[in-house]
């Protein structure tokens, strides 16, 4: 009994990495925005852009892959001299990522609060 009980749990285990690691990896350009709340009203957030630079959509990262998000975005801000405004920092990337069927809520424009998409960054590359 012990042995079928460890199988299904290898099989169940085995069975959600592979469907986890089929998911397309897309490569994307966009930009990623510092929490800006006091300034413009929008928090942290990823805008995937087309080739013109038109912004497509807005996503928030996976709470696993956030920390490669805010590691860029404390490296552009520690770049700054000592007691300089952060503004509104715009860090152009491409960005690989995988879809998930999550949505999140954002936070944009003082107070307006819309769902998006949230994505799980693979890599991030700055232009």
């Amino acid at each position: 009994m012990l042995s079928i009980i460890t199988l299904s749990i290898l099989v169940n285990t085995c069975t959600a990495i592979t469907e986890e690691d089929t998911r397309p990896l897309i490569e994307a350009n966009a930009v990623i925005f510092n929490n800006n709340l006091p300034v413009d009203g929008c928090a942290e957030h990823i805008s995937l852009i087309d080739s013109k630079g038109d912004k497509i959509k807005d996503v928030l990262p996976t709470e696993a892959s956030s920390a490669m998000f805010k590691s860029l975005l404390n490296t552009e801000i520690a770049k700054l001299p000592e007691n300089t405004y952060t503004g509104n920092i715009q860090i152009p990337v491409i960005l690989t990522y995988k879809a998930t069927q999550e949505k999140g809520e954002l936070i944009c424009g003082w107070g307006n609060k819309s769902t998006v998409e949230i994505i799980e960054i693979v890599n991030i590359k700055q232009k």
